[in-house]
């Protein structure tokens, strides 16, 4: 087993070891909601708001840093809702892609180039995921980009990068992932928009 693999099933051990606590807090929540007659109150809406973050958080970390096995898929319906639990601040998601469904490795890119987007754009910004034949896009609106250069070099041409710090894990991350779905990678950023565009490449002559 490679080290890429087992981090990744250290990962998912984590997601589901704190589902469980989690639910549990859920679970008081609604019995203080029951001994309150049903009334909210804003420390309640707090609590419930915040386990509502943590519980999206986790969800969508199982899919971008556990393991993505071929065999499985991951739908654009359960991919609409994972994004737009996990952002509802100033970063948020919007998923275009339609219905049907995606190979679980592919749903995994997708979500690691959203964090490397959200990781770009420290004001905050507008993500548009869509798909059309072979590409996926990622469009962004946001305030002001600051786009980290040589994290996007070794993400688009496998420039050398330097160990990186925790917060920037899911950019050679993302390199990995494309390598191992064979997907190609463009990236643009301006002023205050981006884009980043997944391909299927094509096959390599023998």
């Amino acid at each position: 087993m490679s080290a890429t693999d087992l981090s990744a099933l250290v990962s998912a051990r984590f997601c589901h070891d704190l589902i469980s606590p989690l639910g549990a807090i859920g679970n008081g929540l609604e019995l203080l909601q029951m001994t309150n007659g049903g009334a909210a109150s804003p420390e309640l809406d707090l609590i419930t708001d915040s386990l509502a973050n943590a519980l999206a958080r986790i969800r969508f970390f199982r899919i971008a840093f556990g393991p993505a096995d071929p065999d499985t898929e991951l739908s654009c319906d359960e991919a609409a809702e994972i994004t737009r639990a996990m952002y509802s601040g100033r970063f948020t998601v919007a998923w275009e892609a339609g219905s049907g469904s995606l190979p679980r490795p592919v749903g995994r890119v997708i979500f690691l180039a959203i964090l490397c987007l959200e990781k770009s754009l420290p004001m905050g910004g507008l993500v548009r995921v869509s798909m059309a034949e072979d590409t996926i896009s990622l469009n962004v609106d946001g305030r002001r980009t600051a786009a980290p250069a040589e994290l996007w070099a070794h993400v688009t041409d496998g420039t050398p990068l330097a160990a990186p710090r925790s917060e920037s894990i899911q950019f050679p991350m993302l390199r990995e992932a494309l390598e191992q779905t064979g997907l190609g990678i463009e990236a643009r950023f301006g002023e205050a928009e981006a884009a980043v565009s997944l391909q299927a490449r094509a096959p390599q002559p023998a």
